[in-house]
């Protein structure tokens, strides 16, 4: 061919565009599609990256005005056709440009990091090695110990005989020794795992549901298969035969989880299964452990990625099978950079152009996978019963009732008298609660202030640990005040529990307990996810205290009672799905009791016990919550009744925001006049101001997602084409994790 056609890496629409760059002589040979380049770019010819997505015989511009590529910067392509295929799919599901959704698929490209040996030549004048081994010198024992060794780092050589490169290369030019480099992947599992593990045996529904699923991957016209199986019904399990299954055929799996928390548990379960085959990927690693991680994938070196959202995008040009565990979890929707795209939407599209399967898992399935499922988009695949046969029973206890009988601490008197049985018994418990901290927020009880953040419309939490209030928005951290700094009185106080300040009364309500938290704060360190979970699996602590991110996944078999703190907190969060949240929380928080050889039990502390969603969660019925919960979503006329679309405007100065959102409605409603689209707004979002931008919305909603998408895209342009868009920012969503 005789052009290029190449994306510069600029994530800006005025570039979202192709560009032809001619293809020198010299460089024909190692460009091929997928190929990142360096290419002279604008006026000033300034030297860029770029991708190749194509070829042409012909240009869209004269061919005196079409420059040359500089260069190629690997000697293999980073993309591949099919995933080129996505790219362009992403642009168009996410509204965003072809160049972030390619930089999105490949990994931040990094030097190898390679491991320097020294060993001897092929062929050594053996007349040169006597006359250095007359001589008693530094470089006779380095050789020596060359002699001997046959193969040995070149950092050993020099950390045993205290020498620079000297000795080394005084070998070298004399032609004894030679120095090689191996490369290393940095972030690999130990290849000398134990991997020969006995496989369990199945129970018949177990079986029922591998049989279904082969059939399924058989079959031409491929469906997403949605496990609905109650915790400790042996999920993992039915996912490690389909691999099995999958690399039986020379093919690849890709498994996804949805916090980086259950990453090293699952990476044990499937390394005793398949060993050096199987890695893992997610944000807490190094770009270069990323990348060698994701280098391995593509030259074939592994066939299972375990990871977070991102692994969605490991370059296996087998792919046999993409497995989403959890399925139920917001996290897999990205809603913080571009594009925002949905992980379970591109294990969809990944499997129409690899002809392979994608299988959600969950007890708590969402209900929008659910209804699919009832719609017949989704095959549906049930596992109603624990593989132990060991339910737990869940208690709902009403706080209301412990105030009246004066109880003010955050632990029940059954809950309290619980966790002394276990600690007796020597046995585990869990205790959750969904807010991290010490405090919630820290008000006058003379005036009522509440200390707000400065730069957002949020209070401030309280973090005992740096003794400071911390803004969970913008990060920034004040000093406690000793007295109001409106009234000036000395009654200022800490209110509201999280989860630092439950390690504290649990260590004062049960000294003789060995605790561990596990929160966003406790797990910022590298590998302390790992730590945590391993201290706890091997029976380092008798209590664990966490967030959502030990509410799912986790499997101890020694943990026979969890501790619901407050159901509360995701009750009231002002969303549409709160009762679909605080189900799947409370269910998953409770499974994780019970699933070794000893009965389960969970107390869920609540000031609502009546809400439809604990009563369910009770009985264990996902089916009875979904019939309600989708005719109350029918009803009000929320998805999967509908597709909602939010567009959030941001600017430093309030009234401008506010301005322009309502000169944005009136767009909105021009272009409405046949009423296909539902609008509501403007409004100030729920929280009105971040990092010192304030911030309004316009929700937007309608049954067709792709009419709705244009039509948001269309207004929002035409405004763009009406303002200054110095001091204002958008953030458009399709249905986001949070309204």
């Amino acid at each position: 061919m005789k052009y290029a056609s190449i994306i510069i890496s600029i994530s800006h629409s005025d570039i979202d565009r192709i560009f032809h760059y001619k293809i020198p002589e010299n460089l024909k040979d190692k460009i091929s599609l997928g190929t990142r380049v360096i290419v002279p770019f604008g006026k000033g010819n300034k030297s860029i990256e770029g991708y190749v997505v194509g070829f042409s015989e012909v240009a869209d511009v004269d061919e005196k005005y079409i420059k040359p590529i500089l260069n190629v910067c690997e000697d293999y392509s980073l993309i591949s056709e099919r995933r080129i295929e996505l790219a362009m799919w992403m642009r168009e599901k996410y509204y965003t440009t072809l160049s972030s959704c390619i930089q999105c698929i490949i990994p931040k490209v990094v030097k190898d990091k390679k491991f320097a040996l020294v060993t001897l030549e092929d062929e050594v004048d053996e007349n040169e090695v006597a006359k250095i081994l007359k001589k008693d010198t530094k470089i006779k024992r380095i050789l020596e110990f060359i002699l001997e060794c046959k193969v040995i780092p070149s950092s050993h050589l020099k950390f045993l005989f205290g020498e620079s490169s000297y000795g080394i290369n005084t070998l070298v030019k004399k032609g004894i020794c030679k120095v090689v480099y191996e490369k290393i992947y940095r972030g690999s599992i130990d290849k000398n795992e134990n991997f020969t593990k006995e496989k369990p045996t199945l129970n018949e529904e177990q079986k029922k549901a591998c049989d279904f699923i082969f059939s399924q991957m058989e079959s031409e016209k491929k469906k997403p298969i949605l496990i609905n199986g109650v915790t400790g019904s042996g999920k993992t399990e039915v996912y490690i035969r389909v691999i099995e299954k999958v690399i039986e055929k020379g093919q690849a799996a890709i498994v996804l989880v949805p916090e980086i928390s259950l990453t090293a548990q699952t990476v044990d379960r499937f390394v005793s299964r398949f060993g050096s085959k199987v890695s893992f990927t997610h944000s807490k690693l190094s770009d270069g452990e990323r990348f060698d991680q994701w280098l391995r994938a593509r030259n074939g070196d592994i066939s299972v990625m375990i990871g977070a959202r991102s692994a969605i995008f490991t370059p296996f040009e087998n792919l046999g099978v993409i497995i989403i565990d959890e399925e139920h979890e917001s996290t897999y929707k990205s809603d913080q950079l571009s594009p925002k795209y949905d992980a379970r939407e591109v294990a969809e599209k990944l499997a129409s152009l690899y002809g392979c399967s994608v299988i959600l898992g969950s007890a708590t399935p969402s209900i929008n996978s659910y209804f699919k499922a009832q719609k017949g988009e989704y095959e549906l695949c049930v596992l109603k019963n624990r593989v132990n046969n060991l339910f737990p029973s869940i208690e709902i206890i009403d706080m209301r009732q412990e105030l009246a009988n004066r109880n003010f601490s955050i632990f029940s008197r059954k809950l309290k008298n619980e966790i002394e049985e276990n600690i007796k018994n020597g046995e585990q418990t869990i205790l959750f609660l969904n807010k991290r901290g010490y405090s919630s927020f820290v008000s006058c009880r003379e005036c009522g202030y509440v200390m707000v953040c400065d730069n957002c419309d949020v209070s401030y939490t309280y973090h005992k640990g740096i003794n400071s209030l911390s803004c969970h928005y913008c990060g920034k951290q004040v000093a406690v005040p000793n007295i109001c700094p409106k009234c000036k009185s000395k009654y200022i106080k800490y209110f509201g529990t999280g989860t630092e300040k439950v390690e504290q009364e649990v260590i004062k309500a049960f000294p003789e307990a060995r605790v561990l938290r596990m929160d966003v704060d406790t797990t910022q360190r590298k590998g302390s996810h790992q730590k945590i979970y391993e201290e706890f699996k091997v029976g380092n602590a008798d209590i664990l205290i966490g967030t959502q991110m030990i509410a799912k996944g986790l499997d101890f078999e020694n943990v026979t009672l969890v501790g619901v703190l407050a159901a509360d907190i995701s009750l009231h969060f002002g969303d549409y799905r709160a009762s679909e949240v605080t189900y799947q929380l409370i269910s998953q928080v409770c499974g994780r009791a019970g699933r070794g050889k000893k009965q389960g039990r969970a107390l869920v502390q609540t000031y609502s016990p009546d809400e439809y969603s604990l009563k369910y969660a009770q009985k264990n019925d996902y089916e009875g919550f979904y019939e309600e919960e989708i005719l109350f979503r029918q009803n009000m006329v929320y998805p999967p009744f509908t597709n909602i679309f939010v567009i959030v405007l941001s600017s430093s100065s309030e009234w401008f925001v506010k301005d322009v959102s309502q000169k944005l409605m009136m767009i909105l409603r021009h272009y409405n006049k046949d009423n296909i689209f539902g609008l509501l707004g403007p409004c100030a979002c729920a929280i009105s101001k971040i990092n010192n931008k304030y911030r309004w919305q316009i929700i937007i909603k309608c049954e067709d997602e792709v009419k709705l998408r244009k039509y948001s895209l269309y207004c929002v342009e035409k405004l763009k084409g009406k303002i200054d868009l110095k001091d204002i920012s958008f953030q458009l969503s399709l249905n986001p994790n949070f309204i």
